[in-house]
């Protein structure tokens, strides 16, 4: 009798459709260090990329990232936290949380945020304000940077008329 339904499961089964990413940030944990100063952070926008509709809807296609990188690490050991202050975003982007780069990361001053942009061919424009603080281990805070991030979006191309 389990042959019998491993046979029908067999033939009724079909494709997943899914995707995945490693984890790009790790949370920075607080703790009981000496006091130590945290450091004024200095971020630029190193890339952003935008999703877009390949037809295939397991390719992660539609996610979209935007990466951050960081001037100089500094020699102590900091986290930062990122905040929108100004505009709107589609998705949550930011963690409230103090993050680092994940140990999965070839570098320690790339930043990289992934949120779903949508499976299409048109992207609408960003145009955020990010606060940027530091945080220390011992839990002090730095001065915050603002980062303005800005796209034009991608528009519909003018082949197309459906």
């Amino acid at each position: 009798m389990s042959r019998i339904i491993l046979l029908v499961l067999n033939l009724v089964a079909f494709n997943a459709i899914g995707c995945s990413f490693a984890p790009a940030l790790d949370d920075f944990l607080i703790t009981d260090s000496p006091a130590v100063k945290a450091t004024k952070p200095n971020f630029t926008v190193d890339s952003i990329h935008r999703g877009t509709d390949d037809g295939n809807h397991g390719s992660c296609s539609d996610a979209g990232f935007i990466e951050l990188k960081l001037d100089t690490v500094p020699l102590h050991e900091q986290g930062y936290i990122f905040k929108i202050i100004e505009g709107q975003f589609e998705d949550q982007l930011f963690y409230e949380s103090p993050v680092v780069p994940s140990k999965f990361m070839g570098s320690k001053k790339l930043y990289s945020f992934l949120w779903l942009d949508g499976s299409s061919e048109e992207q609408e424009p960003i145009n955020i304000t990010v606060q940027i603080i530091a945080v220390s281990r011992s839990g002090n805070k730095s001065e915050p940077q603002i980062l303005k991030i800005t796209h034009p979006g991608v528009e519909k191309p003018w082949w197309k008329f459906w």
